[in-house]
This record gives C-alpha cells, structure tokens and sequence, in this order.
C-alpha cells in the first residue's frame, strides 16, 4: 500500500510531539514512535503505483504547489483506537486532493473502498493509534487537557509504502 502524505514544519512537529507524550507518559504506549511514523495528513492511497512513472507525474504536479498553513481546530476519534487532530477544511487541501485524485485516478481500486477519495474523508493527524477503548478514553482526555487550536505549516508532501512505513520520495514545497 502506498500514500501521499502531507509533512509539517518542525515547530508544527514539535505541538504534534507534545501531546503524544503526554499520552505515552501517562499510558507508556507510543505506536508511531515504535513504528517510525512521522507526523503526517495522508491525502490519497493506493493498492499500487508503478513507481517511476507516479514520481515523473508527481514532479509536475507538486512544482506548483507551496506551503501553506492548515488551522488545526480540534480533535477526534476513529474507531475507539485512534485520536487525532482535525485542520479546518479549506481551498488549499480540497485543491489539493482534487489534483492528486485526476493526475493519479489510474491507480484508484475500487475494491479498495478508498476513504481518500475527493469529498469522501476526514484530512486528519493521527496522535496516538492501536490504543484499547479504556486508553483511548484516557488519551482523550490526556490530549484535550493540552489542546488549544493552533496554525501548523505544511512545507513537504511524502510518498510513502506503509506496512512498515517507508518514504519513497519527498516533494519540498
């Protein structure tokens, strides 16, 4: 499996870092850190990609784009394990995820059921994930003691193989 994945800037990292250690000092578990997963928005999957080909498409499509700032406005829940931070949907990501799902709609499966499909997902930053329903609860609360809504800044997009996580390529922006 393959995705594109929004990557921030290293002040917006550090507020991302900072509320998963709050929920790791407090439940000693920290999936992303474990697995070597940066902090990231993915923006599109796929079953699979030929390579070379998606990186020369990506080359053109990502030398337009630039950084930008994402409102990060409040936080959620997926499936009792996973909390995350949820940015205000706005021009820049629905532009965004319109370009990638015409220049990459190709690769789309349809038995994929993909929820990152134009119109068909939540953008959001995971902060703690394969959490029990008793450590979400807690995290939840852990998180929403700390949170307060802050600007992070977007500067790279990543394409990456997951299961383990592995960047393949990184478009600055």
């Amino acid at each position: 499996m393959y995705h594109l994945a929004l990557y921030f800037d290293e002040k917006t990292n550090q507020k991302f870092s900072f509320l998963n250690k709050q929920v790791e000092k407090e439940l000693h578990q920290n999936y992303l850190e474990d697995h070597h997963i940066p902090f990231h928005l993915t923006i599109a999957t796929y079953k699979e990609i030929e390579e070379k080909k998606f990186i020369e498409q990506a080359n053109l499509l990502f030398e337009k784009e630039t950084s930008q700032e994402l409102y990060f406005a409040s936080l959620g829940c997926f499936q009792k394990s996973t909390l995350y931070l949820l940015p205000v949907y706005n021009e820049f990501l629905n532009q965004l995820i319109l370009n990638i799902h015409q220049t990459f709609n190709e690769y789309v499966s349809i038995s994929q059921k993909n929820r990152y499909l134009p119109y068909h997902f939540v953008p959001h930053v995971s902060i703690s994930r394969k959490l029990s329903e008793h450590q979400t609860n807690q995290a939840f609360k852990i998180i929403n003691h700390h949170f307060e809504p802050f600007y992070g800044k977007v500067t790279k997009i990543a394409l990456a193989k997951t299961n383990p996580y592995q960047e393949i390529k990184i478009w600055d922006l």
